[in-house]
């Protein structure tokens, strides 16, 4: 088992191996807390999947083919993550020759870089199924194990004859292990056509940066709110990801949604779990129809450069917000939160969802919690860690989980 060393539930991983090969795959470190039935590594059957570039990595965990970090639900965050964030998280591990042990010693300023390096040589052993003496031999060794545990801090591993050990039992073991894990190291191939969404529906890789472009660098598309008064939203639920377009003008007091509005009832949301139905839907006038023309989107829909590909300012993965509630919560995950608390509040305005705004109002826990302090962190004004840390934590993502099956009970999920 490993512990953390990097901030992200999954990572982006380089490992180097012997003979100049490198590859680029996913970690898991906390694979071992995951009840989803997710594992460590990309990969599937005991066999790790290595890619030669990021971009490869990229398409391929976009395409929606199946593996082992499937069922994660953090694998949402990095459908949204461009290659160039992908590249920024990159996490880099030589194995051909550990950078520690190069002048035959083990000093206490590199035990903790040491430590993250066994942890994941640990781990990949695990995954493939590697045994026999030259594994035993790591995964048996206390030093080993605290070491890759975090331990190294310890004042009897700050003896020199520990370290010293170390040192000659990875001199004895370590190549050997690198070469059983490279034998289990394959390509998969990228699937020639890969869905729009992945398996929660989400844009798979084809979310728009700062800049308006999108992941497969299409110089012909057209963004949706470049061409038109109307935004694609994305939100991720419970057990999928849809999209909804509002417009991004007034109508009475409110922006327009796509949807149903009759007299005296509560208005429906029209969601869709892929982009193609949702274009094909929107060219066909099903929402100019059911706003009376106040979204007017057939004309533009139709035209094949038109992008509904959603912004990424314009994703809110509901399930991953309430996850990112907790007192050292950071100023992005905080402006993100309260960037999903505005435009849900908007939506149960709309669609006249008094259920959903009674979650969300300033007398509820999720509400509460967003003017005490989630406003002044994402602004990062003065004293909001503090009321950050003495803040109800634990009833403000219980407020926000409950959000989200009452805000998909309104929705109308138009599918294939």
């Amino acid at each position: 088992m490993t512990i953390e060393f990097v901030d992200d539930p999954i990572v982006p991983l380089e490992l180097r191996l012997p003979g100049g090969r490198r590859y680029v795959t996913l970690y898991q470190p906390g694979w071992f807390t995951a009840s989803d039935g997710s594992r460590a590594f990309l990969g599937r059957d005991s066999t790790l999947y290595g890619f030669a570039t990021v971009e490869d990595l990229v398409a391929f965990v976009d395409s929606g083919a199946p593996h082992d970090l499937t069922r994660s639900p953090h694998l949402r965050t990095l459908r949204t993550w461009t290659v160039e964030e992908y590249t920024r998280r990159l996490c880099s591990y030589d194995f051909a020759q550990l950078p520690e042990l190069r002048d035959d010693r083990l000093d206490t300023d590199e035990q903790a870089s040491l430590g993250s390096t066994l942890a994941v040589m640990l781990d990949l052993l695990d995954y493939t199924d590697v045994t026999g003496e030259h594994a035993d031999a790591l995964r048996e060794d206390d030093d080993i194990g605290k070491l890759a545990s975090g331990d190294e801090v310890l004042s009897i591993f700050r003896a020199a004859h520990h370290r010293q050990h170390v040192v000659d039992l990875l001199r004895a073991h370590w190549s050997a292990c690198v070469e059983e894990v490279s034998r289990r190291v394959t390509t998969p191939e990228i699937p020639a056509d890969p869905p729009v969404g992945g398996p929660w529906g989400n844009p798979a890789g084809m979310i728009r940066g700062d800049d308006g472009d999108t992941n497969a660098d299409d110089a012909e598309s057209t963004p949706l709110e470049t061409v038109a008064d109307a935004v694609t939203l994305w939100f991720g639920l419970a057990d999928e990801g849809v999209y909804v377009v509002r417009s991004t003008t007034l109508h009475g007091e409110h922006p327009a949604f796509g949807g149903t509005r009759t007299v005296g009832s509560p208005a429906r949301l029209f969601a869709w779990t892929d982009l193609d139905q949702m274009k094909a839907d929107l060219a066909g006038g099903l929402v100019d129809e059911s706003t009376d023309g106040v979204l007017d989107l057939a004309g533009v829909a139709a035209r094949a450069d038109v992008d509904l590909t959603p912004h990424d300012d314009c994703i809110f993965d509901l399930v991953e917000l309430a996850d990112s509630i907790d007192p050292a919560m950071d100023q992005d995950a905080a402006d993100r939160l309260v960037c999903a608390w505005t435009e849900l509040l908007r939506l149960a305005a709309w669609g006249g969802w008094s259920d959903v705004t009674r979650l969300l109002e300033p007398v509820a826990p999720a509400g509460t919690f967003m003017i005490s302090c989630a406003i002044d962190v994402a602004q990062d004004r003065p004293g909001a860690r503090r009321a950050l840390t003495t803040a109800d934590v634990d009833a403000a993502v219980a407020g926000w989980r409950a959000v989200i099956p009452a805000l998909t009970a309104h929705l109308e999920i138009r599918r294939r």
